[in-house]
């Protein structure tokens, strides 16, 4: 079984309520701008990171088979995914290194919300 790595950072795309399509395939994705305990440990592991205006964000995956990630809040109440706003979220993502070849990746588990963003409500779908 694969190691869980807790990754921390600020949510700035998330495509948990409605998944993520690309070239046919549909997938749950969370984006997070890694804080400097989150970026030690992506760089500890050599996961696959982009950097974007001077912030280093990684993209984690879960195939909609297996279902949404389980979504905490700050007092580990599990929640709705809508609890994750759309972006500004100081999260944990609990995530799986995926096997050679692709242990630059990784693959969404779990999510706690450590601190909301001012000012961001929770994602209601249906304004859409």
């Amino acid at each position: 079984m694969s190691e869980m790595l807790p990754l921390t950072g600020e949510v700035v795309f998330n495509k948990l309520t409605t998944p993520d399509v690309f070239m046919g395939t549909s997938k749950y994705t969370l984006t997070i701008a890694l804080d400097k305990e989150g970026k030690k440990l992506a760089e500890k592991n050599g996961l696959k990171t982009n950097d974007y205006e001077g912030k280093t964000q990684i993209t984690s995956k879960r195939k909609i088979d297996f279902g949404q990630p389980k979504v905490y809040n700050a007092e580990k109440e599990e929640v709705d995914a809508s609890h994750v706003s759309l972006f500004g979220d100081k999260v944990t993502m609990l995530v799986k290194k995926g096997k050679a070849p692709y242990d630059a990746y990784t693959y969404l588990e779990r999510i706690r919300v450590d601190e909301k963003a001012e000012g961001v409500e929770e994602y209601d779908q249906s304004e859409f």
